[in-house]
This record gives C-alpha cells, sequence and structure tokens, in this order.
C-alpha cells in the first residue's frame, strides 16, 4: 500500500501565541509539513503564492471580517487548498452568513490534538478521494456519517479517545509550560531563594516566574489559571508573556502591571478563563517588596524577630484577572530583614483534602514553615510538599501546586 505524501500546510492568525499553539498541533502530525506562517489577510495571500500550501489553518478569533476577502480569494484562485477555520461559536452566524456555499471546512478552536489529528486525517483522506465533503466536529448533522464518530471526540457518548494521541496533545502541552518556566531562581546574594511546579497531571494551570528588572529589582510571581488541559496551557502561556511584558514596562508599579495585563487578556481571548496572581517588586539591597494581589492565596511573610513569631499575610489588593474591565489593583509594601522567609504558592497547597475530606488549610502550611525556618529555602520547599503528600495519603491531588520560597540570608 502507498504511503500517502506529506501535506503542505500553513497556519494564519493575528495572535503570536496561538500561531505558538498551531505550530505545535501541526508539527506533532506525522503526515503534515509546516511551509508557512501569516498575521494579515495580506501576508496570507503572499504564502499561498509563494508556498503552495495544501492547507490554510485560519484562526478567526478576531475580527473574522477583516479575513473575508482573502478567503473568497483563496477559494477562487487555489481551489486545491483546503481552507481549515478554527471558529468561535458566536462567529458561526458570521460564516454562515458571509461565506454560504464555499468549500470550507470548520473546527472549534479549543479542538484538542487528538481531535485535530483526526480532523485532518479526515480532511487528507476527502481530498484524496476528490470529495468535497465539509468538516465540522462541533455539530455533526448526521450520527451515521462517516465523519460522526471523529466529530464527537472527546463528548459524551462518544467512542473512547485514542490513548496515545491523548498522551501526545498531553505532552505537547507540558512542553509549552516548560518552555516558560524559569529552569533556576536567580542568584542573588544574601537572598536563597526556591520554586517549584507541581502538575496533578500531565499539565498544568499553575506558573511562576522571576523577571530581571530595572536597578537590580526582581520580579517575582506565582499565578493560577482557571482551566486545565491544553486550553490552560496555551492561556498560560499568554498571561505568562503579557506579564512579562508589562512588568518590564512598569518595573516600579505591580498594580498598573496588573492592570494593563488584565485588559489585553479580556480584549485578546473570548474563552472566559481568568487568572490569579501575586506579583512583587524585590530590592535585593534593602529587602522592600512593592506587591499587588489579584484573588491569589495570600502570600506569608514569616518572621522570628527576637525570638517572637510574627506572621504578615498579603492579602488581594484586588480580584483576579481577565474577570472585568472595571477592575483595579491596589499596590502594598512589605519588607524582609535576615532570617525572614516569605512563601508564595497556588491553592493546591491549602485545597489538598486527605481521605477524610478536610482540606491541609493555611495553617498547617504556617506550622510546617515555622518548624523548618532555621532551614534553606530549598529544604522549606520540601518540607511543605512532603507535609502535604503525608496529609492527603492515597488520595490523587486534584490540583496543581506552585510554590515560592525566599528566605533572606544579610
Amino acid at each position: 500500500m502507498a504511503v500517502q505524501a506529506s501535506s503542505k500546510v500553513a497556519i494564519v492568525s493575528e495572535q503570536a501565541i496561538f500561531l505558538r499553539g498551531l505550530r505545535s498541533l501541526v508539527l506533532a502530525h506525522a503526515g503534515l509539513q509546516l511551509v508557512g506562517e501569516a498575521g494579515s489577510p495580506v501576508e496570507v495571500l503572499q504564502l499561498c503564492q509563494m508556498s503552495g500550501p495544501d492547507m490554510l489553518l485560519f484562526d478567526l478569533n478576531r475580527s473574522p471580517e477583516n479575513w473575508q476577502e482573502a478567503i473568497h480569494a483563496i477559494c477562487r484562485q487555489w481551489p486545491h487548498i483546503q481552507v481549515i477555520l478554527l471558529i468561535d461559536e458566536q462567529n458561526q452566524p458570521w460564516l454562515e452568513q458571509e461565506c454560504p456555499g464555499l468549500p470550507l471546512y470548520q473546527m472549534s478552536r479549543d479542538v484538542s490534538e487528538d481531535e485535530f489529528q483526526a480532523a485532518v486525517s479526515q480532511i487528507r483522506e476527502d481530498t484524496r478521494r476528490h470529495l468535497a465533503a465539509r468538516f465540522d466536529h462541533t455539530a455533526p448533522e448526521e450520527p451515521e456519517e462517516p465523519l460522526a464518530q471523529t466529530q464527537q471526540l472527546g463528548q459524551p457518548g462518544a467512542a473512547p479517545r485514542n490513548e496515545s494521541l491523548l498522551a501526545r496533545e498531553l505532552t505537547m502541552a507540558g512542553k509549552i509550560q516548560a518552555d516558560i518556566l524559569p529552569e533556576d531562581p536567580p542568584p542573588m546574594p544574601g537572598w536563597d531563594i526556591a520554586a517549584r511546579l507541581v502538575p496533578a497531571r500531565e499539565t498544568s494551570g499553575d506558573f511562576y516566574d522571576f523577571i530581571p528588572l530595572s536597578d537590580h529589582k526582581l520580579g517575582i510571581l506565582v499565578a493560577d489559571v482557571t482551566d486545565k488541559g491544553m486550553g490552560a496551557a496555551l492561556f498560560m502561556a499568554l498571561s505568562s508573556t503579557l506579564l512579562r511584558t508589562y512588568a518590564v514596562r512598569y518595573p516600579t508599579l505591580p498594580a498598573i502591571a496588573l492592570s494593563a495585563v488584565s485588559e489585553r487578556i479580556l480584549s485578546d481571548t473570548r474563552g472566559g478563563m481568568f487568572v490569579t496572581t501575586f506579583y512583587g517588586i524585590l530590592e535585593p539591597h534593602t529587602g522592600r517588596l512593592v506587591y499587588a494581589n489579584a484573588g491569589h492565596p495570600s502570600g506569608l511573610l514569616i518572621s522570628t524577630r527576637r525570638g517572637k513569631e510574627s506572621i504578615d499575610r498579603l492579602r488581594p489588593t484586588g480580584m483576579a484577572m481577565g474577570v472585568s474591565e472595571n477592575a483595579r489593583w491596589r499596590q502594598k509594601e512589605a519588607r524582609l530583614i535576615p532570617g525572614d522567609v516569605l512563601v508564595l504558592y497556588t491553592d493546591g497547597i491549602t485545597e489538598a483534602n486527605n481521605p477524610n475530606g478536610v482540606f491541609f488549610e493555611e495553617d498547617r502550611l504556617i506550622e510546617v514553615i515555622l518548624e523548618n525556618m532555621q532551614s534553606s529555602a530549598q529544604q522549606i520547599l520540601d518540607a511543605l510538599l512532603e507535609a502535604v503528600q503525608r496529609f492527603i495519603g492515597p488520595v490523587p491531588r486534584q490540583d496543581d501546586i506552585a510554590i515560592i520560597v525566599v528566605r533572606r540570608e544579610i
């Protein structure tokens, strides 16, 4: 039996982060060859002319009407190109009104890798047989059609997913996240820093980062996206990129940086996801920490000055990012002296539950920190994770954990 040649694919989106996701989907498919990327109607027409793709993956999240003329032109000038639209449900009326009768395929923007693989395989088969089928994995027209089972992948009543494809999807999402997280905390004389991400599954909605800023300041953040899987991985990538961008733009104003990020999340996404974030700017030479907290669990600043325990909770100063256009955040300040420990974490720690349904909660978290105040940042972090694991016992963790421990030594 002859092996079908690879199909040349070009990807199109106005959003750099979605181009990255599309790139990963295409590269994970053995039968596809990526030949180009475009971010505007002019670029996609040039791409069709120069690269001659067999397929075009079109992301129509923003202003689909801006792409209408280009889509019509491609169908008219290059009828051999299979045009696949990734579209949200809210843009469906536009598609039906403005592109009637065009030989287009469509799938949801939230398509998973195994659904994408199955859809593309069917489209390639259709092309080979010279069929004019139209694919819509979100709304199968007739259950008995050959495409029906593929269209319903991952939906109630559907055939089980191919486990190897699902594993590749999760691995790909995990790689996206691994590329974003810092490999190690930055070295700073007089400071001891440790950090770790522990996903509950192959992918995580939690993340942390260290951002070098002007005047030797360091941006420290921990965040939690409200979803799981590929969607959360892409949303995490977007959030992380935006936080880094605006942290550098506003190197002394964490509240303004969070406000700018939230505005971009609301304008660039339509999926209803949001992200809680603790973001602080540390001055290493003074120990001053200027911070804003977007609906995130309170950071814990713990001291044992003169033998007395002191616990300062760095509570939320505003709601989560991506919730409301009117959201605003207040900026607050704390200070670390030698011997102080700052612990930033996601709710995967405090909401971890044991077989009796009891939560780990903040009191146990503080108790472990106090028991290890004379230890290194890494030892404190390890002790916390070990305590959580002992507490939950055989119960599988339901949520991710991201944690940063900062200890001032001198």
